[in-house]
């Protein structure tokens, strides 16, 4: 574990923080006497601007740095020093003492706000005072939608203001994370009194009791089980039991499991024995910084195509395996997760949006994630309709005595950013069937047409940033289209998971590490349960993809 204590952080009056470990050296605290009559003082006040024209302070997450790259904090800030990601918190002001230099300070609040950036110089004996104006570009509260980040390893005491600094609604804490076969971080015993859930106000909350397992290379993969009323305790080692075994824990107690990577070596049979309730698509290989290519030494399953390894085809290796999960009939709602206090990037990086018919509350929140209510991000926001529906609904179909056999679909799609967009893009059943491009800088665009299925299956919209360090893209969870009692399963789908099963099956059969032949077996019978799921889909299934008929309408 390589996380960085808030509170040794804060130890220090006003310090620099450089890339040359993992907080760097302390930098110098202010001289005393009359050396220190040399440095100068800078006061920073954070404000939005509202509707009403008026300013009010707001919490936000920012980065001070000099000319030599260092990094500055002003006393008592939350701070996060990933390298290369290194900000502080502020609760609307912050005074600091600075040596007399050029500065630039850069401040954000989340996807929906637009970033600040200024220069500042400091002289010699300086008192300086900035306004920071933060500016909204979009609302999604409110448009009924609601942020939250399901990877979250964050100091748990420290929430209620890195939520305000992000503008995020929910944030399970995984407090208990078990990394091989240790447990590195214990869920607080003093708590379990004090409920499930912290509201911060109205609209935002985080819980404390939330698990990850995380068992890498050899092991199973990693599941995330959110929402809990208590903690997961965790039994065993690196190669026993299951992951079935915690997951069916988490839901005993209503909680939940999300796949915060579908692409762990018992990802497809956890998804077969209906042990996952969320897919993770943005996840944490995608940081504010660049993306993370490197799959194969931690036990992911192998790529199978090159282009996969690049950062841009990185997040379509999980969106093309995301569809192979669809298309056997699996209904799963997107996720997204930051990994923050892990991986360099704040918290809500990567978030799910999802839309609440009902009054805002965690468990709400948490009923519409699992109904499908949703979209991940980490840049753009996208909407999606097709016949009035929104994602996790299904259109049913009755085909009449006549034998009717195809469904119009009329599909709405926009996607919006801070960003500059590059595509929008509109999937069934895995093919992309409508693509629209920005002509220029667009921060909006649209797709408006109709098509006609003729098999059941799932629509879903998708949109890509224009290429930069981090990937940003977006993508929806789908609507379910059923016509008839045609199952939309597509058997080269089932196929492709019928070998991922006898791929982990031979694993393990040869692997050495089992500390009983019973716990060997255990683990077997799991990934054998799961081969007979996908070998009744097989025989269900129909082969390509559907056909459709397209018809633009504007």
């Amino acid at each position: 574990m390589d996380r960085l204590s808030g509170a040794c952080l804060r130890a220090f009056v006003a310090f620099p923080l450089c890339l040359l470990g993992l907080s760097g050296p302390p930098g110098r605290e202010q001289p005393a006497g009359s050396a220190a009559a040399a440095w100068g003082q800078l006061r920073v006040e954070i404000v939005e601007l509202g509707q009403d024209a008026a300013r009010h302070p707001v919490t936000a997450r920012c980065y001070l740095t000099d000319p030599a790259d260092q990094f500055w904090s002003p006393p008592g800030a939350i701070n996060y020093v990933k390298p290369p990601e290194r900000h502080f918190i502020s609760q609307g002001s912050f005074e600091i003492s600075l040596p007399p230099r050029k500065y630039v300070l850069a401040v954000e609040r989340g996807p929906e706000y637009r970033s600040a950036r200024e220069e500042v110089e400091i002289g010699s004996g300086e008192a300086r005072r900035i306004e920071i104006v933060l500016k909204r570009w979009t609302s999604m509260n409110r448009r009924g939608w609601y942020s939250g980040d399901l990877h979250n390893h964050r100091d748990w005491h420290e929430m209620p203001e890195l939520l305000l600094a992000e503008d995020l609604n929910v944030a399970p804490t995984l407090t208990q994370w078990v990394w091989e076969d240790r447990l590195i971080e214990k869920a607080p015993e003093e708590e379990l009194a004090k409920g499930l859930v912290r509201s911060v106000d109205a609209t935002h909350g985080y819980s404390v009791f939330d698990t990850e397992i995380e068992r890498l290379r050899e092991g199973p993969g990693a599941v995330g089980l959110v929402g809990l009323r208590a903690p997961v305790r965790f039994h065993g080692y690196l190669l026993s039991p299951a992951d079935s075994v915690f997951a069916e824990a988490a839901r005993r107690q209503g909680g939940f499991v999300d796949a915060e990577k579908i692409t762990w070596r018992d990802s497809a049979a956890l998804v077969a024995l209906g042990e996952v309730d969320f897919a993770g698509i943005v996840h944490n290989h995608f940081n504010r910084h660049g993306v993370e290519t490197e799959t194969d030494p931690w036990g992911m399953i192998p790529k199978e195509r090159p282009e996969y390894s690049t950062p841009q085809g990185m997040p379509l290796w999980a969106m093309d395996v995301y569809y192979k999960f669809l298309n056997c009939g699996f209904k799963l709602p997107v996720s997204a997760g930051s990994a923050s206090g892990v991986k360099p990037s704040p918290l809500g990086f990567n978030r799910v949006y999802v839309h609440l018919r009902e009054k805002f509350g965690y468990e709400a929140w948490f009923r519409a994630l699992k109904a499908g209510r949703s979209f991940a991000t980490n840049g753009p926001m996208l909407f999606l309709k097709v016949n009035g529906h929104e994602p996790g609904e299904t259109i049913t179909v009755t085909p009449p005595a006549a034998g009717q056999k195809r469904v119009r679909l009329e599909v709405e799609a926009e996607a919006s950013s801070a960003g500059e967009l590059d595509r929008l893009e509109i999937v069934w059943k895995g093919e992309v069937v409508k693509t629209a491009t920005a002509d220029g800088h667009a921060p909006v665009l649209k797709a408006r047409f109709a098509l006609d299925a003729e098999n059941s299956g799932w629509i879903a919209a998708r949109a890509f940033e224009k290429p930069s360090g981090p990937v940003r893209f977006a993508h929806t969870s789908p609507i379910y289209v059923k016509i008839g009692q045609d199952p939309g399963v597509v058997r080269e789908d089932t196929e492709f998971f019928l070998d991922w099963m006898d791929r982990e099956i031979g694993f393990y059969e040869k692997l050495s590490g089992f500390r009983e032949e019973g716990e060997r077996q255990a683990m077997l019978a799991m990934f054998r349960r799961a081969r007979s799921v996908y070998a009744r889909l097989a025989a269900s299934g129909s082969s390509g993809h559907g056909k459709i008929a397209r018809r633009r309408v504007k």
